[in-house]
């Protein structure tokens, strides 16, 4: 069955819902049935056997739930279907009603389902089941569906059982295969055959359309539902043949299953089927519905014809009915308005007799109108039953005729009551008259305004004439009122006819109106017109001012266009105050044209609407001009601004300036800090780099400091939002600045990361690789080894001594560890990327050595806790000892106390109390060394296993109560002592006031002489000296002694002895303040200019005294970081290391050192330096070690360290001393008496720092695997064996080199020179401000100068010392790696040869390299040297010197590449990993490759300079060569420069050579005209020869205004008169100069304008450097198009036409670009009176040329007259009547006749021609005719357009001829013209000159280079034509134009100059055809 239908807009099934199918179990094999209960029975009652409801029939389960109910599945298997599942399940309402309910489907919401029940039961219902699911109703009994029972063991019932039957009937017998084979293809042919026949009748049907005839589709419809029965019974044959088949059994299942297959295809068919069969009922549908409606259109159209014949049979009977009411109606009117117009008398039969009569009129009229109203009521009813069309015409017909009797029964209403009315009409008609009297007067008042305003549609009325209109139109409207009034209360109380005659009186009124209405319409327009002209003339003259008023403020700015651009603060402030005053006055002068120009173009949106857009567009017009002139003011304004900000803001922007100086100098140095590959750069120029970007960083910094203090204070004084905004701008190029200072600071930063990084690399890896040779050591004694391993050995056995030393050798080694990781760890994050890998690798071995350590401790953890335990036991009872000991000391420093003398003497007390003092710090620093190691290691043991820690515990237990029991007996000596201290202190105290009052004794005896009467006032400075000294001496004995006492006074509290001693020694310390005060008074004189003094003296002696300290300082490190740099340490190392070669020599040979130097000296004389070096150099060889192999210079200066007298010989003791070595004790240690520990006897025992000395070398104790070394021990002088390291990896002695002792010393001296330098800052800081608080001597403030003077100096030695201490320790991180290269020396010379082979090639190219930079230096040296412009203009050789640069710099880049390729080649040739030797000759090629880039921009940088100089020489030449060759040419009266450069040129050549150019210029400058000079600028020009162009290009020198300049009369600013300013991109001829105003720092040209031709000086620069004018070369333009060349200035068009210009001619600018504005024209709408064209015409055009203008001759007639033959009136015949409006001409003056008072003219009719007279004035003062304004004569020929612009005119009307007159439509209107652009040039093809106008599209700018777009040939001549080809020009070439161009019948050539090769001949730049082949 198909599945349900999807719900309209969903999917047939929803997506949320839950499956279910995955919980079905899965199906048995073999279908055994299942052993689950069953939830429900599907069963059926029906007889027939189906496929589907078989397919149903079982036993189902529960499993699961869809939509809240259970879902069931069939739990037998279906015979032949096995892979089939039955399920029945609930779907809710959520895809609609139709498709809810129980289903049965082959999956939950599946789409094969097969019944369904419309129940929403909880559970399946048992009957109402359609099968199939979409059938019309349930049959009863087809499906049952019931609660399940437990389910039998009998299979699934077959297809062949009943359903009906309880027991399965016997199987039938299988049928033979044969005939199942024979029902397969039987059935299968037929299907096929039902197939085919469905396909025909499907065919048959996609045939069909819309238009297919009915019968065709209900024969196809026929046919489906044929084939559709067919397939019916063929699907129920086969469902009864499968179910037959079944019956078979077994075999008969694979024929049941190809059965089964055709099921799907009958269902298919059936479905395709049905598809057409409803496409086929649609169509069928269609069209029986167009028979029916052409049927019932048929009927329709038959009735319609019919009926509209009834009607037109019945319409003229009831049309007469109407005519005749009607005509009724129209005949009582007739009847009754005789009555009315002229009433009888009332009293006569007459009136009553015509009442009778028009009542029994009324009475007829108003019966017929009855009667015809029922007979079209009637016929109406009729008419509505008609059809469509004839019902709409009838109702149409008789509305119409109902309408007419409606209007005739209103006309005769007022008829039925006219005889009882008939006195209020006549009443009534009456007033009616009078109104309508008025209403005749006021029609025609406002005809005669009508006639006046007429002239408007020709033109403008005058104010007269407007005037005269408004008059008349004032009473008519008054007239029209009052009678408008009166009909509207007639109106109130009127019925009937009465009433419609006002209605249509009213009407009249209303018409009136109207009229009036559109006459005061036109005279106000007239009104508003008029008033615009004067309002738009206003409009013109405020903006005109507005632009006047802005000539006035660039009069104002005149001196800043001079080239000062700060002027002197006086002018500036003028001028500044000048320009704002105008700038103030032209603002105001602008808004209130603005003003103006907006309320007028508000009021011009309430004008009617042709007036507005007219006036909309002028005002907008003004409003453009405005703000243009806006534009300029506000420009203005903002160049004021600017200057006074640049006055106000000068300073801080040269603040600016030089901070921005200075960071380009920064960038500069730090720029090797900024390169990508900043780890191949060496650390000495890393280091280099660092110092002077450090230095450039200090001065860039102070100058942004400085320039950021200007800028706060200026940005704090500033106001206003200009002065904001220009220090906006400056703070923003501070930023700038800031930023690239923060980069070199960041680079900076990065260098010096780097060299940090790689110092803590070398430093770190020392120390991690010492560290590791200790784990190393330790490992071995732990670990077993390979050897012991292979024994099974598991585990290591060491001694407690070796775990002791291990212990501390891995202590030791984890501290280091822990530091180093540490180190590395803060130092990977800072350091550059490429330094991170190898700190990285080097933090992992740090890491791995200390898990190595962890695992050592871990495995000797119980023997080294034991160990250990026992040594911190062992050393804290020494540390008791050592307290208690301590405490001995103790006692014997209180004896002085206990001999019974209570009060010591003073010095005994003294000494007695330091003593006291000193045991007590010593006992307490050896109780707190206990305490501390016992706490400690406490806390230690604690950690240790009990069996380690138990004792250790309880022993320092005891130690501890000792310990603490020291402390007490020590509290108790510090209270003891403290009160002896309290005694001596105030023995002390009674001393110190004794002192005091000798010193004020002495005070008193210096004073004395200066307080006698006759005393000198000028004592002797010896003596005021001593006075001052004193006075002094005094004052620190008071103030020493009142701090004494002070301090005595807390000792003393609760001391009542103490206290009155106390109270004593105030009182005399008072007596003697109150003495000393006295003689204070004496010395006061004095004392600030001893003070003075002083003070200059003690800082020069400090200054001293530093400077000394630094000196001791930098000479005592002068080995390491001077001259010598490190060498004699490093000469040492080379003894030390032929020592060592040579002790082992000594013991293979058993040779003593006498031996050995008898050896060497040949005998036992003394060995000289040339004798060792000698046998040095031997040595290598004869031992066989390569490292000493020393060299030359090496071996000498080994040779004078070992001569220590420098006596030129080396002694046996200085040959000895080679020997001696020293060492250091690091750790206790015995000295025993033989090497073999284990036999020997100690001799002495080594304390750490002892030191040692010995001549012999290290030998092995075999029996503890130890190194040891026999020493003397020193002082003592002991002599021993000594352990060097111990088996455990610890050391106990280390070798003092001759460096360490050395640096520790110079370290002592550096420190103490630091500390004095840093107490000097202190002296010299207290000393200030001591100085400043003396006052404000003369003494005082000269001394304070001259000490801040030496505090300066003394901050630079502080500087130095500091910068000493750096270079110190830089030396000392670098001497490891010098000493290891020295160590590894003959490692590195053997990788050192190979190394130099490959480097060889390179360094020979390098050295050719550098040799030719040597020859460019040498070459360009000269010219390089020139600095001055005297010294360039001296160099008489600057060509031969330029030349030669040129060959050595070619020869230099040509030896760079080689080197680079060299390098290259070499490169590679360098091993994949490169190490030692190896890598530096990767460096070295690096480098090579660096230098070769070096040497190439050096060598590029040298040439450029020379060019550069060349350049300037050039340039300094040039104006003076081209000056005095345009004087020659004035002076010889050439009036172009094509004369003078045919003068220079040979015959019958283009060009100049280089001789007759330098003889020339040689001849004009005399000795100033250097040959080589003359020839380097001729070069410059064009090499080769200078062609005519070129030549002209030179002598004529170009400037452009690049900002707007003032043109002056004289060079001098000061003194010259502006003529003008020049404007931006004005073009300026250079006529003098440039010259330079050495004073004001501006340089200057006189120029002439081409503009304007005005000639003057010009500033180019101003003095503040900004460009005023520019160079650029001469202006060139071609023609685009072909353009008239005119011979004068005058507009396009109205100048002399020279020659058309073609297209791409070259055209050179004389003159100009010069604007040409033009004045407005006037345009006039017209109508021709000859024959009525209409269009517009130019009556005055932009130059003033008058076409047309307004005629007086011209008449209008305003009454109509007549024209008559002849003058007198009286005897004259009339020719013709003239209309009002008529126009004619005048012939003859008007004439005044006196007797009949007329004025009579005569003139001809411009409408036929017609002449005679007419009256213009008659008797009574009626005028007749009067002059028109409305009139133009033409005056020459124009033309009549249809447009009004006469730019764009349109389509033309016709030309208007010389005397022609025109009637004035509209206008005149002003046509205001855009400037044109105008220049005045020379074409190069033939020299014609005169005017072009410069618009796109027909001129563009030329340049003489060419490109080639197609290729062309070159011919060597002009005629293309046989001529030769120099050679063919390829595409993109390009060619420098040399002449032409010149037509070669209708090719375009031009002579040029390729620049690929400088081939030089003649190119067809664009062909005959046209096609261009060259673009410039």
């Amino acid at each position: 069955a198909p599945p349900p239908p999807a719900a309209p807009g969903k999917k047939p099934w929803a997506p949320a819902r839950p499956s279910t199918s995955a919980s079905a179990p899965p199906a048995r094999p073999g279908g055994a049935p299942p052993r689950a209960v069953a939830a429900l029975t599907v069963s059926t009652q029906s007889s027939k056997d189906e496929i589907g409801i078989q397919t149903l029939v079982g036993d189902y389960k529960e499993t699961g739930m869809n939509h809240g109910k259970k879902v069931y599945q069939k739990m037998q298997k279906i015979a032949g279907h096995e892979e089939i599942k039955v399920y029945l399940y609930y779907w809710d309402q959520r895809d609609g009603s139709d498709f809810s309910g129980w289903w049965f489907g082959d999956q939950v919401g599946g789409s094969q389902v097969w019944a369904r029940c419309a129940s929403h039961g909880p559970t399946p219902p048992r009957a109402g089941w359609k099968v199939p699911w979409d059938a019309p109703r349930a049959e009863p009994g087809l499906l049952c569906v019931e609660a399940g029972s437990a389910p039998s063991a009998t299979p699934a019932p077959s297809a062949s059982q009943s359903f009906g039957s309880s027991a399965p009937p016997p199987p039938p017998p299988s049928p033979a295969a044969g005939a199942l084979a024979a029902k397969v293809r039987k059935a299968t042919a037929q299907v096929d055959a039902l197939e085919a026949g469905a396909q025909n009748a499907v065919a048959a049907a996609e045939g069909l359309s819309p238009n297919s005839e009915g019968k065709a589709i209900q024969d196809v419809q026929q046919q489906l539902q044929k084939q559709q029965l067919a397939l019916s019974q063929a699907q129920q044959d086969l469902t009864i043949e499968i179910s037959e088949t079944r019956r078979g059994g077994p075999s008969a299942t694979s024929t049941v299953t190809e059965l089964s297959k055709l099921s799907p295809r009958l269902r298919k068919i059936q479905q395709q089927l049905a598809e057409e069969s409803q496409k086929v009922r649609v169509l069928l549908s269609k069209a029986q519905a167009t028979v029916a409606n052409a049927q019932t259109a048929a009927a329709t159209k038959a009735q319609e014809e019919r009926e509209t014949k009834q009607l037109e049979e019945m319409l003229p009977a009831t049309q007469e009915v109407v005519a005749l009411s009607i005509d009724a109606v129209e005949a009582v009117s007739s009847l009754a308005a005789p009555l009315i117009a002229e009433p009888p008398d009332e009293s006569g039969d007459l009136l009553k007799q015509a009442m009778e009569e028009i009542e029994t009129s009324v009475a007829e009229a108003q019966e017929k109108i009855t009667e015809a109203r029922r007979d079209i009521n009637a016929k109406l009813q009729a008419a509505r039953k008609y059809a469509p069309e004839a019902r709409k015409a009838a109702l149409q017909e008789f509305s119409s005729l109902q309408q007419k009797l409606t209007e005739a029964q209103k006309r005769l209403g007022p008829y039925k009551t006219f005889k009882r009315e008939f006195r209020n009409r006549v009443e009534a008609r009456k007033q009616l008259s009078e109104v309508a009297e008025g209403l005749a007067e006021v029609e025609l008042e406002v005809e005669k305004a009508s006639m006046m305003v007429a002239a408007s549609e020709h033109g403008q009325l005058s104010e007269d004439e407007i005037g005269s209109a408004e008059k008349v139109v004032a009473p008519a409207k008054a007239s029209i009122e009052k009678a408008q009034s009166k009909i509207d209360n007639r109106m109130r109380g009127a019925d009937g006819a009465m009433k419609d005659e006002l209605a249509q009186m009213l009407d009249k009124v209303k018409g009136i109106r109207k009229s009036l209405d559109t006459v005061v319409m036109t005279i106000r327009r007239q009104r508003e017109s008029l008033s615009v002209q004067g309002m738009l003339k206003k409009a013109a003259q405020k903006v005109d001012a507005a632009a006047q008023a802005l000539t006035k403020c660039q009069e104002a700015e005149m001196p800043f266009l001079k080239g000062i651009e700060i002027l002197p603060a006086d002018e500036s402030t003028k001028a500044i105050e000048d320009s704002e005053a105008a700038a103030v006055k032209t603002d105001s002068t602008i808004n209130a044209a603005k003003g103006f120009l907006k309320a007028k173009l508000q009021e011009a949106a309430k004008y009617v609407k042709e007036l507005s857009v007219s006036v909309t567009e002028e005002l907008t017009a003004h409003q453009s001009r405005l703000e243009v002139v806006v534009k300029k003011l506000d420009m203005f304004k903002k160049e004021t601004s600017e200057r006074r900000m640049a006055a106000l803001l000068a300073e801080v922007v040269e603040a600016v300036s030089e901070t921005e100086k200075k960071v380009v100098v920064l960038k500069g140095v730090a720029e090797v800090l900024s390169t990508e590959d900043l780890e191949s750069v060496s650390v000495d120029t890393l280091k280099e780099a660092i110092e002077k970007t450090g230095a450039a960083e200090k001065e860039a910094g102070a100058a942004m400091a400085k320039a950021r203090k200007i800028l706060s204070q200026k940005q704090r004084e500033a106001k206003g939002q200009e002065s904001a905004s220009a220090l906006s701008k400056l703070s923003g190029r501070l930023s700038a600045a800031q930023t690239e200072l923060s980069k070199a600071r960041k680079a900076a930063g990065s260098g010096e990361r780097l060299i940090k990084g790689k110092a803590v690399l070398a430093e770190e890896e020392a120390r991690v690789a010492e560290a590791e040779v200790a784990v190393r050591a330790a490992e071995k004694r732990v670990k077993p080894g390979a050897e012991e391993a292979a024994l099974g050995i598991e585990a290591a056995n060491p001694t407690d001594t070796e775990v002791e030393e291990m212990s501390a050798s891995l202590a030791a080694s984890q501290k280091v560890l822990k530091a180093s990781t540490r180190v590395l760890e803060t130092a990977v994050t800072g350091v550059p990327g490429s330094m991170k890998p190898a700190l990285q690798k080097l933090l992992e071995r740090g890491k791995a050595g200390l898990k190595t350590i962890g695992e050592l401790m871990t495995l000797t953890k119980e023997q080294r806790e034991r160990v250990m335990s026992e040594a911190f036991v062992r050393e804290g009872r020494e540390l008791t000892v050592a307290t208690e000991a301590a405490l001995e000391r103790v006692a014997e420093a209180e004896m002085p106390f206990l001999k019974g003398l209570e009060v010591l003497p003073a010095g005994e007390a003294t000494a007695a109390m330091e003593s006291s003092e000193e045991a007590i710090a010593s006992v307490q620093t050896a109780v707190s060394a206990a305490r501390n190691f016992i706490a400690a290691k406490n806390l230690e043991i604690k950690q240790f296993a009990e069996p380690a820690s138990k004792a250790a515990t309880s022993e320092f237990a005891q130690l501890t109560e000792r310990v603490n029991a020291g402390a007490s007996r020590l509290a108790q000596f510090k209270k003891d002592t403290e009160a002896r201290k309290k005694i001596a202190m105030m023995q002390q105290a009674a001393e110190k006031v004794t002192t005091l009052e000798a010193e004020v004794k002495k005070l008193g005896e210096a004073a004395e002489p200066f307080t006698k009467e006759d005393a000198d006032k000028d004592q002797p400075e010896e003596a005021t000296d001593r006075l001052v000294v004193q006075l002094k001496a005094a004052q620190t004995a008071m103030e020493s002694t009142k701090r004494f006492l002070s301090g005595r006074q807390r000792d003393a509290k609760g001391n009542e002895a103490h206290t009155e001693a106390l109270a004593e020694l105030n009182t005399r310390v008072q007596e003697t303040q109150t003495a000393m005060t006295k003689h204070r008074k004496v010395a006061g004189a004095y004392e600030a200019k001893y003070t003075a003094k002083t003070a200059i003296a003690e800082a020069e002696a400090k200054l001293a005294a530093i400077d000394e300290e630094v000196k001791k300082a930098t000479e005592a490190a002068a080995p390491l970081i001077g001259d010598e740099a490190g060498e004699r340490f490093l000469v040492g190392q080379s003894l030390r290391t032929l020592a060592t070669a040579l002790r082992e020599r000594m013991r293979e040979k058993c040779l003593t050192h006498e031996d050995l130097f008898r050896e060497a000296a040949g005998g036992p004389a003394p060995l000289s330096s040339q004798g060792f070096a000698a046998w040095l150099a031997k040595q290598s060889e004869a031992i066989g070690r390569e490292d000493i192999a020393f060299g030359d210079a090496r071996r000498e200066a080994m040779a004078r360290q070992l001569d220590a007298d420098d006596d030129g010989k080396i002694s046996l003791d200085e040959f000895k001393a080679m020997f001696l070595q020293r060492f250091k004790c690091l750790k206790e240690i015995s000295v025993t008496d033989t090497i073999d520990v284990t036999k020997s006897k100690t001799v002495a025992k080594l304390e750490g720092g002892e030191m040692l000395e010995t001549y012999h070398g290290p030998q092995a104790d075999e029996s503890g695997g130890m190194m040891r070394i026999e020493c003397k021990v020193l002082p003592s002088g002991v002599t021993g064996f000594v352990t060097m390291q111990g088996n455990q990896g610890t050391k106990f002695i280390e070798p003092v080199l001759p460096l360490a002792g050395f640096c520790e010393e110079l370290e002592k001296t550096v420190d103490a020179c630091v500390k004095s330098v840093q107490k000097s800052s202190h002296f010299f800081g207290a000393k200030m401000s001591e100085l400043s608080n003396q006052g404000r001597d003369a003494a005082i403030v000269q001394a304070k100068s001259e000490v801040a003077k030496l505090k300066a100096k003394a901050s630079a030695s502080q500087g130095a010392i500091h910068k000493l201490k750096h270079q110190i320790e830089e030396a000392r991180r670098e001497f490891p790696k010098r000493e290891r290269k020295e160590r590894d020396a003959h490692i590195y010379a053997k990788e050192q040869r190979e190394a130099d082979a490959l480097l060889a090639p390179a360094k020979l190219k390098g050295e050719a390299m550098e040799a030719a930079l040597a020859a460019v230096e040498a070459e360009t040296k000269p010219m390089l040297a020139l600095k001055t412009a005297e010294e360039l203009t001296a160099f008489a050789t600057p060509l031969a010197a330029s030349e030669a640069a040129e060959r050595a710099a070619e020869a230099a880049i040509a030896a760079v590449e080689s080197t680079k390729e060299v390098v290259a080649a070499q490169q590679k040739l360098l091993p994949a990993v490169a190490k030692g030797a190896m890598l530096d000759a990767k460096r070295d090629f690096v480098k090579m490759s660096g230098r070769a880039e070096v040497v190439r921009r050096k060598v590029k940088a040298a040439l450029e300079g020379v060019r550069e100089k060349c350049s300037d020489i050039v340039a300094a030449l040039e104006p003076l060569v081209s000056d005095a060759m345009r004087a020659e040419m004035r002076k010889q009266g050439m009036a172009s420069h094509e004369q003078y450069f045919l003068a220079l040129c040979p015959p019958n050549d283009d060009s100049i050579s280089e001789a007759a150019f330098c003889k020339c210029a040689a001849s004009l400058l005399g000795e100033v005209g250097k040959p080589e000079q003359l020839g380097l600028l001729f070069r410059s020009i064009e090499a080769g020869g200078i062609c005519k162009r070129k030549f002209q290009a030179f002598l004529q020198r170009y400037y452009s205004v690049v900002r707007s300049i003032a043109i002056t009369n004289d060079f001098s600013i000061s003194t010259g008169k502006t003529l003008r300013k020049l404007d931006a991109e004005e073009l300026i001829e250079l006529l003098e100069g440039p010259r330079t105003d050495e004073k004001l720092g501006v340089t200057r040209i006189m120029g002439r304008s081409l503009a304007d031709g005005v000639e003057g000086w010009v500033s180019v620069r101003g003095n503040q450097g900004t460009p005023f004018l520019k160079e650029v070369e001469k202006r060139y333009y071609a023609s685009v198009v072909e353009l008239p060349l005119e011979d004068a200035f005058k507009a396009e068009g109205e100048a002399k036409v020279v020659r058309a210009l073609k297209a791409d001619e070259v055209l050179e600018l004389l003159e100009g670009p010069r604007k040409q504005t033009f004045e407005a024209g006037t345009r006039v709408k017209g109508k021709a009176s000859s024959d009525g064209a209409v269009g517009w015409f130019t009556a005055k055009d932009k130059n003033g040329v008058v076409f047309a203008e307004a005629d007086s001759k011209y008449y209008s007639c305003t009454a109509a007259v007549a024209m008559t033959d002849a003058k007198d009136i009286k005897d004259c015949k009339v020719l013709r009547k003239l209309a009002v409006g008529e126009l004619f001409v005048v012939e003859e003056e008007p004439v005044d006749e006196a007797e009949s008072g007329i004025i009579r003219v005569k003139g001809k009719c411009l409408k036929d021609d017609l002449s005679g007279w007419i009256t213009l004035k008659g008797n009574a003062g009626t005028v007749y005719a009067e002059q028109s304004t409305k009139h133009f004569c033409v005056l020459q020929e124009t033309p009549l357009t249809q447009e009004f612009s006469s730019a764009k005119p349109g389509e033309e009307v016709r030309k208007l001829a010389k005397g022609e007159a025109m009637q004035v439509l509209e206008g005149p209107k002003q046509e205001n013209h855009a400037p044109a652009t105008r220049a005045k040039v020379k074409a190069l093809s033939d020299g014609a000159t005169g005017w072009i106008t410069l618009k796109k599209g027909s001129t563009r700018s030329w340049t003489p280079c060419y490109r080639c777009q197609a290729e062309s040939p070159m011919h060597k001549v002009m005629i293309a034509e046989g001529a030769e080809v120099v050679r063919h020009i390829v595409v993109g070439e390009e060619l420098e134009f040399l002449e032409g161009p010149a037509e070669d019948g209708n090719a375009l050539r031009i002579k040029a100059k390729a620049a690929k090769d400088g081939a030089v001949g003649w190119v067809s730049v664009r062909d005959a055809e046209g096609k261009r082949a060259f673009q410039c």
